[in-house]
């Protein structure tokens, strides 16, 4: 029966838009590439019968005649953790102005699991792969993955010695930021809660924690590793307060709320018996109590950073190697200003 239910529509043509439109079926195709040789007026009535007609573009028959599925496949290893999700939105705003979509993966830092990812990504014909790296990658992933002639970039964290474009915080940087404040405010015992995968990321924060140590003078009041979930952080808090310490500086927002929970449990209150710091700043930090001070290291950015380079890389295959390191930021809440809270 015509028109029934389950059967499929036929696609909606450009012919059939330009014809409603009054315009060429030239113009039109200027228009769903986003073109800027079209006329402002134009490209609004173009748009707007797209949309009355539900006008969808054939992304199949583009990538036959472009050999380019106008997919890029982005990988992170810990999508429950706010700061990946904030990441991903600044890397598929800079892609969606290139009308690319984004494909997807959490690693959950298992290598096997992120080896089989490539894969089907490779399956699916991505034109480019955006990677944080699981934790125990091999470099030599990264060679293979290029003799497959597929363009990536790392982001936050790094394996092997310039392999790749690569974007991320200055993670360095940001823990100095963080010891300073601290010790500005008073605090010259400070222990940190690091994780225990071993990363470019975590080997940043800790070179960037003895450098402060050397640079105020502080007490290194212990290091502490947990996993990265709230329940290891909350836990942590007992062994982290064994060494004395005035201040705790934490790996991330997620194990410095934990920890926060878990030093309540202590009978230790933060911001007031000890405080807290935290890195990267996430909306969690002011819905924690005390709010958290936390060194913002801009995840959103460092996504569009991500997403940039990727696009550079896709139009210069053979450009050089480029490195971009967004600025940190502090933050200072009530977690480290030894008050009564």
């Amino acid at each position: 029966m015509a028109g029934g239910v389950g059967m499929k529509r036929n696609r909606v043509t450009l012919d059939q838009v330009a014809k409603a439109a009054g315009v060429s079926r030239a113009t039109v195709s200027l228009v769903v590439r986003k073109s800027s040789l079209v006329a402002d007026r134009t490209r609004d009535r173009v748009e707007q019968v797209m949309a009355d007609l539900d006008y969808v573009r054939d992304i199949g028959a583009a990538r036959l005649r472009n050999n380019s599925s106008r997919t890029v496949g982005v990988v992170v290893p810990n999508l429950l953790n706010p700061f990946f999700t904030e990441f991903l939105s600044g890397a598929e705003q800079v892609l969606g102005q290139g009308d690319r979509v984004v494909l997807l993966a959490n690693s959950h830092d298992d290598t096997h699991l992120q080896s089989q990812i490539l894969q089907r990504f490779r399956g699916h014909g991505v034109d480019g792969l955006i990677l944080c790296p699981a934790a125990g990658t091999d470099p030599a992933l990264l060679t293979r993955v290029r003799d497959w002639g597929l363009p990536v970039v790392q982001s936050m964290r790094e394996v092997g010695d310039r392999l790749t474009d690569y974007a991320g915080g200055d993670y360095i940087q940001g823990v100095r930021l963080a010891v300073r404040h601290l010790v500005e405010g008073g605090y010259r015992r400070i222990a940190f809660l690091s994780v225990r995968a071993r990363t470019s990321a975590r080997a940043e924060r800790l070179q960037g924690f003895d450098l402060a140590l050397a640079e105020t003078g502080a007490t290194n009041a212990g290091i502490i590793e947990t996993e990265l979930t709230w329940e290891a952080s909350v836990a942590a808090a007992r062994e982290i307060l064994t060494g004395g310490p005035t201040a705790i500086l934490c790996f991330n927002d997620v194990l410095a709320a934990g920890l926060m929970v878990g030093l309540r449990h202590e009978g230790c209150t933060p911001g007031r018996d000890v405080a807290v710091v935290g890195l990267d700043d996430l909306e969690m930090a002011q819905m924690v109590w005390p709010p958290l001070t936390s060194v913002a290291m801009h995840p959103t950015r460092i996504g569009a950073s991500a997403a940039r380079l990727l696009m550079r890389r896709l139009a210069e295959p053979d450009a050089p190697v480029l490195r971009d390191r967004i600025d940190p930021h502090l933050m200072i809440r009530s977690s480290s200003r030894n008050e009564k809270v």
